[in-house]
């Protein structure tokens, strides 16, 4: 995981009021995944105790929601464990939210979260209410100037001033690791206030709520949770700084919109079962319009075994937009998490801003490398080259006293400066292999001189210390800069597609937005004293919430949206190049970025108010995905559409993945299957009048027939349909080929990437 530059260690209709007096929630002491109260409870620590979602058949169970639903969850409960329902319930509700019941699902699952042993699952799956037992499981966090970068705030002509509007009445949940509820980020000057629809409590402490953070639970000042928030949707704050340069005014990408923080993650660390509860409470309690989610599992699961797919369904089918992180665990492909189509799965990309750290060799050669703390600077130093692992005693074998070191990074950039200064070492410099190749970003806890370096630099150095006896150094630290020469590019620890789940049927990541040395809020200052503390935190949980907020302002400005014509608006205008032309690059190895990489792009948000054509989903849209995954009846009830009730695929059908009206198209070719046709629909949101042409792309040794080629439409809100013919030519080169397909009117340039794999791609 990755993060502070390193906070973020990579290797990292609604309900009524009254419905919150009838969810069981955790006391604020408790978590999902905190059982030694349990174990006590069930006779001692001899049988491990784990928290389980307990899956249970609706349809045995009454009508009702709330109090009578309630109930019998904890009646099936006391069945299990020989107790009484009442007990059951009355340890839920003790101060110290030590009984075994958890939580009531109401809303997003049928079931609830309980504290088992093994030998109490054993019992419980051998009984017939029981759908299924899913264990909680971990997931992990992935986090002034990115309002310019993208142009949201360009006068005139950017986002706030096209849509009039920078996110006013909407709310946006984020679930993370808590807040620090005193910054200056969440001053609620010039805020309206909370639309009426808000039903959430303020529980932060004793912190007091207004305007902006109108409300959330969180008992802990996380950094991470503070950092992605305000990058989401934090007020305007002027003269920050960040390693005691400044950086001029940060704000959140929806700066007028509310914020409802949900603690849900411990450090790092975040139950499963904790974030479900949060999103039944944001969705379907308080009245949240927008969800942003900044962590995941470390692989890929099928829905019913992932909790944020789940939770998430029901949550968008109500009409609220969930935004999450891809994951960083790049650069290999096949690891992108978060594949669930109803969600907007955002890859990370670099920017313009550097911590620069420079490197002039004895030769005066002058490399920019980078750090992430500000050091005293070193001149015309000896420098040495240790090879060899350090743990092992490397640096045993070789003098450092004095001098700065040139190293390769195959072991943890903290352990290694830290080993060198022990040893007498007074600087470092750390140069990539070719898996990391050009990526700069400082990572770890450095505390000497350091600069890390590209790997065609580290060579350069390298040779020349080995060209003379007495080589030198020197480093200095430059500082944050923006240098517009270095593009933004796709991260190097962003996650790649795709989703490796059979007949997925879509392309991920979705989008992509700035992930790399975000400058946002942090917690800091003294105790009752407004925060002011600012730093660079990077990851694709940075991402994620650019794109929330963004998500904010398209709902103030297009309340007629769903969660999915969002989606499509932002996938369809993404840019695939930067102003120049020049297309979007991989960070490591400089040349044009895939489709794997970066779904539809980098995040346009201006051109998303306008983007002339969408694909659509509805409800039944996704249930007839659902059932042609293979799923059956007793899933689409009990674990995933919890807004419907008795939804059968025998009633709604079926559609295999690649038919699903997705913004993009990701296919299979094979000798036995040469030729894919796939289905789609737009709908005309631009201008009534109006012909549409295609323009194809086709992927290599790929043919592309689209028939129509030309959509005429004659109102706004009509829909016309579409297929799309891919035949194989030939065998493709490297296992995949990309290609697009655009549907163009005037101004108008509807762009879906076009991904075609041959079935024999191996993922690392």
């Amino acid at each position: 995981m990755l993060e502070r530059i390193a906070a973020m260690h990579i290797p990292i209709p609604r309900p009524l009021l009254a419905l919150v007096a009838l969810a069981i929630l955790l006391h604020p002491t408790a978590a999902a995944g905190d059982n030694a109260a349990a174990v006590a409870a069930t006779g001692g620590a001899g049988d491990a105790v784990q928290t389980y979602l307990v899956v249970v058949c609706r349809a045995n169970g009454p009508k009702e929601d709330g109090e009578k639903l309630r109930e019998w969850h904890a009646s099936l409960l006391a069945s299990l464990l020989n107790t009484s329902a009442g007990t059951i319930l009355e340890e839920a509700r003790s101060p110290d939210g030590g009984g075994q019941l958890v939580y009531s699902y109401q809303h997003v699952v049928s079931g609830f979260a309980a504290r088992l042993t093994t030998q109490q699952l054993d019992e419980l799956r051998k009984l017939n209410w029981c759908v299924d037992a899913i264990p909680d499981v971990d997931y992990r966090l992935r986090t002034t100037f990115t309002p310019a970068l993208l142009g949201v705030s360009t006068p005139q002509a950017g986002m706030w001033a096209a849509a009039r509007s920078m996110g006013e009445g909407i709310i946006v949940a984020v679930l993370d690791n808590g807040i620090d509820p005193r910054h200056v980020s969440y001053a609620d000057v010039g805020m309206p206030p909370p639309p009426a629809k808000w039903r959430g409590k303020c529980e932060f402490g004793g912190a007091p709520c207004n305007k902006k953070l109108i409300g959330g639970r969180s008992q802990t000042a996380g950094e991470h949770g503070t950092h992605t928030s305000s990058t989401a949707v934090g007020a305007f704050v002027s003269d920050v700084q960040v390693l005691r340069s400044s950086v001029g005014t940060a704000s959140g990408m929806a700066p007028r919109a509310h914020l409802a923080s949900y603690e849900v993650c411990f450090e790092d660390t975040c139950p499963s079962t904790k974030q479900l509860i949060a999103i039944e409470q944001g969705a379907f309690v308080d009245g949240v319009d927008v969800i942003s989610i900044s962590a995941g599992d470390d692989t890929q699961k099928p829905f019913y075994k992932d909790l944020t797919a789940v939770g998430s369904f029901s949550a968008v089918m109500s009409g609220v937009f969930v935004s999450t992180s891809a994951g960083n665990a790049g650069s290999d492909l096949g690891t992108v998490t978060n594949c669930a189509p109803w969600v907007l799965t955002v890859a990370a990309s670099t920017m313009t801003r550097r911590v620069i750290s420079t490197v002039k060799i004895g030769n005066g050669l002058v490399f920019q490398g980078e750090a992430n703390r500000r050091y005293k600077a070193l001149k015309a130093t000896p420098i040495v080259y240790v090879s060899g692992v350090f743990e092992n005693g490397a640096l045993k074998a070789v003098d450092v006293r004095g001098k700065i070191v040139l190293c390769d990074r195959s072991e943890g950039p903290t352990m290694r400066s830290e080993m060198v200064r022990a040893a007498g070492g007074v600087g470092i410099i750390m140069f990539n292999d070719e898996t990391e190749g050009a990526a700069t970003r400082a990572m770890g806890n450095v505390t000497i001189a350091a600069a890390r370096v590209s790997q065609a630099d580290g060579a350069k150095i390298m040779a020349y210390v080995n060209s003379t006896a007495n080589p030198t150094a020197s480093l200095y630290f430059t500082g944050i800069v923006l240098d517009p020469a270095f593009q933004p590019a796709i991260a190097e620890y962003s996650s790649r597609g795709p989703c490796n789940m059979s007949n997925l049927g879509v392309l991920k990541p979705d989008i992509t937005g700035p992930g790399t040395n975000i400058i946002a809020a942090v917690p800091g200052g003294s105790a009752g004293v407004p925060s002011r503390t600012f730093d660079m935190l990077s990851g694709t949980s940075m991402a994620a919430p650019h794109l929330s907020g963004i998500a904010a302002v398209l709902k103030r400005a297009r309340p007629g949206w769903s969660p999915s014509a969002i989606r499509s608006a932002l996938m369809t205008t993404a840019d695939v190049t930067h102003p120049d032309g020049t297309p979007i690059t991989d960070e490591i190895t400089g040349k044009p970025a895939s489709h794997l990489l970066m779904g539809s792009g980098i995040v346009n948000p201006t051109k998303a108010l306008d983007p002339g054509l969408i694909y659509d989903l509805t409800t039944n849209d996704y249930l007839r995905y659902i059932c042609g995954l293979g799923y059956n009846d007793s899933f689409v009830n009990d674990i995933i559409a919890q807004p419907l009730r008795n939804a059968s695929c025998a009633t709604s059908g079926k559609i295999e993945g690649k038919d699903l009206n997705y913004p993009s198209f990701l296919v299979t070719l094979t000798p036995a299957a040469p030729v894919v046709e796939v289905k789609r629909t737009v709908t005309n949101i631009g201008q009534a009048v109006s012909v549409y042409a295609a323009e194809v792309v086709a992927p290599n040794t790929v043919a592309v027939e689209v028939v129509p080629p030309r959509l005429q439409f004659s109102t706004v809100n009509q829909k016309m349909d579409f297929s799309v013919r891919f035949r194989r030519a030939a065998n493709p080169v490297n296992g995949t080929v990309e290609g697009s397909l655009r549907w163009v009117s005037g101004k108008y340039s509807v762009r879906s990437p076009i991904v075609v794999l041959d079935g024999t791609m191996k993922l690392v």
